[in-house]
């Protein structure tokens, strides 16, 4: 029996493993990309290499991830708006220079250091039919439902920090959450990438 709790613990205090974390958080991450990355900006940005890329640097970079400083959502999120804001930026220097030679977004042949799985992973979500269509829902949003949705539902945002930013009192931040929980409810992929 000691030897049976004493397991129990040792699985407890196992870390996760980053595969499991990234199986759960790369749907939400995949959607915050799709909704960012606008139409006008595809054939120079492709959110799918943003999210291998994001991918690669979350995995590069875990061992100096510390559960104690905040979940894993949201450092994969800091880790997703740097990915983002560096290859925003690359594309406006490429689209304001005429004529300069197109510089890579990525540099895709450090992904080659990924795990096949965490590639695996990856590449099926950012496939995944029924995202796709939860994106073109949450894109028919009006801006503030959407923004709603992008910072507290996907990127996982407390209500205090929402309140704050949309300028209201956090019961009327978790009013307006709720609301939109319940009109997005039956949304493919929702339930699943909401926090």
């Amino acid at each position: 029996m000691a030897t049976e709790i004493h397991s129990r613990d040792d699985a407890d205090a196992r870390p996760p493993r980053f595969e499991d974390l990234w199986s759960e958080c790369a749907p939400a991450v995949a959607a915050w990309l799709e909704l960012h990355v606008r139409d006008s900006l595809r054939p120079h940005l492709d959110p799918e290499d943003a999210l291998q890329e994001v991918a690669f640097r979350a995995f590069d970079g875990f061992a100096r991830f510390d559960p104690a400083a905040g979940p894993f959502r949201a450092w994969l999120f800091g880790i997703a708006r740097h990915v983002l804001y560096q290859a925003l930026q690359r594309v406006g220097r490429q689209l304001t220079h005429v004529g300069a030679a197109s510089d890579r977004s990525f540099d895709t042949q450090a992904w080659s250091r990924l795990p096949d799985t965490t590639t695996s992973i990856t590449r099926r979500v950012a496939r995944d039919e029924s995202l796709r269509r939860f994106v073109a829902e949450v894109r028919a949003l009006d801006d503030d439902d959407r923004r709603l949705l992008l910072r507290r539902g996907l990127e996982g945002l407390a209500h205090e920090d929402i309140a704050r930013e949309f300028g209201i009192t956090t019961d009327a931040a978790i009013k307006r959450w709720t609301r939109l929980r319940e009109r997005l409810s039956t949304a493919p992929r929702f339930v699943q990438l909401a926090s």
